[in-house]
Formats: structure tokens, sequence, C-alpha cells
């Protein structure tokens, strides 16, 4: 069969992101892609910004066709919107009755998501510390689009070397091992401070061995963003290590790298995050944009990703095809 008939028939069959790249190999008589076209199929770290988090973060409201637009735009075809709620029991903000605002934080992004025509996949969002928090994920998880829960252990005042806070965060993991519900973490400490390769050893011990059968994203390569200083190194390295024993713990834990190379990222720390990244393994890495993307826009934030990071066209063609369980 010819090749000009093999195109034919496969365009018919995919959707219209994925016929455009097989129409470019066809053009060329089944030449792959160039680097330029490859795009992320799903964008792991998205939020939205309602009229109780626009004040907060100082950015105008930003929904869910505002979001979609923006993907559209970057020839992504899903992302995760992962609900702020969380940020509402962070008691430095003073807020009164947070555990009402969470909820209502939880039940808009469930509207936005869900009008989405699946294109949008949501996660709730809690401060484990507070006592409503377990009550509000079995709530949460019962609304149409939410498939996960996002826990943000710097903004929620959560150090995992603290034993009682560790159990707290715990036992969310143990409801979404019994919901069977992945978990997305932002691990880094409140400020950076006290926080290291022991954070990735406990989190390893304290939480991912209790949830065996769930999918665990780490979010920013277990550090924060815009970029990735190599201060905060030693948690990646902590999970090579533990990649390159392979522990059986590492088997369903993703990093994802949103936010972590801007236009100021050196060579040596893109080098850096190319190095980690092959120890954990590219098929564990997940391209994600965060709230305020480098460059401006989803679609600029990539373009740097692409150009920066020294990883070759078949890893980042890797990173860039990688989808989990929850968002298929």
């Amino acid at each position: 069969m010819s090749t000009s008939v093999v195109c034919d028939m496969s365009l018919r069959l995919l959707p219209p992101i994925c016929s455009i790249l097989l129409l470019s190999a066809c053009a060329t008589g089944g030449t792959p892609v160039s680097r330029a076209a490859i795009v992320p199929r799903v964008d792991y770290h998205q939020h939205l910004v309602s009229a109780d988090f626009a004040p907060i973060a100082k950015l105008p409201m930003r929904d869910g066709k505002a979001l979609l637009a923006e993907l559209d735009a970057a020839g992504i075809e899903k992302a995760v919107v992962l609900s702020v709620g969380y940020t509402y029991g962070d008691e430095r903000k003073h807020i009164p009755d947070p555990d009402r605002v969470t909820r209502r934080e939880n039940d808009w992004t469930s509207a936005q998501v869900s009008a989405s025509g699946g294109r949008l996949i949501g996660f709730c969002g809690v401060n484990p510390l507070r006592d409503a928090a377990l009550a509000e994920l079995e709530r949460c998880l019962a609304l149409p689009g939410m498939r996960g829960i996002k826990l943000h252990l710097g903004n929620s005042g959560i150090s995992l070397r603290d034993s009682s806070q560790a159990a707290r965060v715990a036992d969310v993991f143990r409801l979404a091992e019994r919901r069977g519900v992945p978990v997305l973490v932002h691990m880094r400490a409140r400020g950076g401070q006290n926080f290291g390769a022991e954070d990735a050893r406990l989190f390893l011990d304290k939480l991912v061995a209790v949830a065996p059968s769930i999918e665990v994203v780490v979010a920013h390569l277990g550090a924060s963003s815009p970029g990735y200083a190599a201060q905060n190194d030693s948690v990646m390295a902590e999970f090579g290590a533990a990649a390159d024993r392979r522990d059986p713990r590492m088997r369903q834990v993703y990093f994802d790298v949103s936010a972590n190379v801007t236009e100021e990222t050196t060579p040596q720390e893109a080098g850096l995050v190319a190095r980690r990244i092959r120890q954990v393994g590219v098929q564990r890495v997940l391209y994600g944009s965060d709230l305020t993307p480098p460059g401006g826009s989803i679609k600029a934030g990539w373009e740097i990703f692409r150009r920066r990071v020294p990883l070759t066209d078949t890893e980042m063609r890797t990173v860039a095809g990688n989808v989990t369980r929850f968002a298929r």
C-alpha cells in the first residue's frame, strides 16, 4: 500500500490535532515531524482564577473558556485544572470561614471543568491541616469533572518532618487510595526552609507507601516556580537515586516541570533539569505551564522549555506525549 493511501486512511481515524502532525510526516513521504511541531498532549498543571481567588492572586478572573482558548492557541488537547481551595486555609491570609470558601472554590472549579466537554480535568484542593479537609475531599470528589486531589504543602504550612503534620497528609493519601484517585503535590516547604533530600525520603516512606495503587505527581520537579534553583536539587537527586535502584514505590510517581524553565534559566540549570529528567526517566515527566507560564502564554512556555532544555528530539516527544491514566 502506498504512503499516500496509508496517510489518507489514518487521517480519517485521528482527531484534528493528531491529523495535523501525521499530515506533516505524509507530506514528506514519511519523514518524522520537525522538533518545532512537537506539542504536549496534556498541560498537567493549570489553575483558574475565581472571584474569590482574584484579589489573592492579584490577577483578573480566568474561567474555563479562557483556558480552553489558550490551549487551542498552543495546540494542546487537555489540561489538568488544580483547584486552589487549599489557599483559603492558609492562616496567614486571615480569611473568615475558610472552609466555606474552600467549598465554594471547589464547586466553581467543578462547574468550569464539567462545561469543557472533557478537555479539562479537575482536582480538588484542600489544606490537610483543616479539620474539615477529609470530608470536603469526599464531597468534592463526587462533583462533576473532579478526578483527583491537589495538595500544596508550602501554602498549607506543612513540613513532612513534623510527624503530626505528615500524618494528616498521609490520611489524604489513604483516602485517595481508597477512592482510586491521583494526587498532585507541591512538596516544597514554606519559604523553602528545612527542605531537601530528607523530604523526598519521607514522601516515599510516609505518603507513597500508604497509597501504592494510585498515580502521584510531584509538582515543579520537587521545587517551586519560576525556575529550578540548584539548592533545591537534592530533592530530585533523592528521587533519582530511588529510580536508579528501582525502588518499587517509584512505580507510579511522576514529576511535572511546570514553569521550572524560563528565559532566565542558565545553560547549567537547564542541563541539571535534563539530567534529573533522564535519571527519573522521561516516561515519568509531565509538562505543565502553571498559572503564569514563562513567556506569558502556554504556547510560549512550552517553546521556552523545548528550546532551552538539552533533551533529544525523541526525549522531548516522549515528555510531550506522556499521558497518565487519569488524563485518558
